[in-house]
């Protein structure tokens, strides 16, 4: 966010003034108009489906933790899932004000699914067949790179909205760009064909004229990582394909830096703009 601030921060209030219309001041205040149920109400809706899952998970792991087995892996799990609840808690109850209320709530949703998918592979720091030390590096190391990405491509994400925007040239990454975008098509491909895989794999090895006992584990392995890999790090972007709103968040940002000169542009009164008494 360091980053991204920067780049904003360069954008003068003059610039602001004439790139930004009534209209995008508008949407991200409020949003669409014609939306069946409130913002409040639907956070709620988007919290409970979102701690569902790591509740679930703490709730087996720590059944399993009161009979007395694994417990250090079965504690991390409890742990990490908890600590996701708690984040997620905390992005329900983070206020903005009204003239940032659509802005937030975008930010909120997708900060909630960002985090169940996080929650999900974070059952894998209990996993204890084979060498648990290996299994919970290999999962913690993930999620570490998970963050990464997101980080990346998000910044990468605000400087192309900045360069559309505000009509700037600040450099982005191509390849990026390209991965974002083909995340959710490349999925349901990648999910088909490997499903197509497993459910035909006995008589596909057997027109190569291979042995399917000593031939599939190597060709299940070959699969895991020349696609398994790549597959996971697409994956990881689907809720940034579907729910990050680049361009409403740098225009959120540029609003919120200039708050006191667009809230006189529009007429709003202090409380209508700001909230509270």
């Amino acid at each position: 966010m360091k980053k991204e601030n920067e780049f904003l921060s360069s954008i003068s209030l003059e610039d602001a003034k004439k790139t930004l219309k009534l209209k995008d001041i508008y949407e991200v205040m409020k949003g669409d108009k014609d939306q069946n149920f409130s913002i409040e109400l639907k956070k709620i809706i988007i919290l409970l489906l979102g701690v569902s899952f790591p509740f679930l998970m703490v709730c087996i792991f720590a059944i399993d933790l009161t009979g007395g087995r694994f417990i250090f892996a079965n504690s991390i799990v409890i742990i990490a899932e908890l600590l996701i609840i708690i984040w997620m808690s905390y992005h329900f109850f983070k206020t903005y004000p009204p003239f940032l209320r659509n802005y937030g709530y975008k930010i909120y949703s997708y900060s909630i699914a960002k985090l169940a998918y996080i929650s999900y592979f974070a059952v894998g720091l209990g996993m204890t067949k084979g060498n648990y030390i290996i299994n919970f590096s290999v999962f913690f190391i993930t999620i570490l790179v998970f963050l990464y990405l997101y980080k990346k491509v998000e910044e990468n994400m605000v400087l192309e909205a900045i360069n559309n925007i505000f009509n700037q040239n600040y450099k982005t990454s191509k390849v990026l760009t390209i991965t974002l975008k083909i995340s959710g098509f490349s999925v349901v491909i990648a999910l088909l064909s490997m499903q197509f895989y497993r459910m035909n794999k006995f008589w596909i090895l057997n027109l190569t004229g291979e042995n399917v006992g000593a031939t599939s584990n190597v060709v299940d392995d070959m699969i895991g990582i020349v696609f398994g890999i790549p597959l996971l790090l697409i994956i990881t972007l689907i809720p940034t394909f579907f729910l990050s709103k680049a361009n409403l968040f740098v225009r959120g940002k540029v609003i919120k830096q200039y708050a006191e000169e667009f809230r006189a542009r529009t007429n709003f009164t202090k409380k209508e703009w700001y909230g509270g008494k």
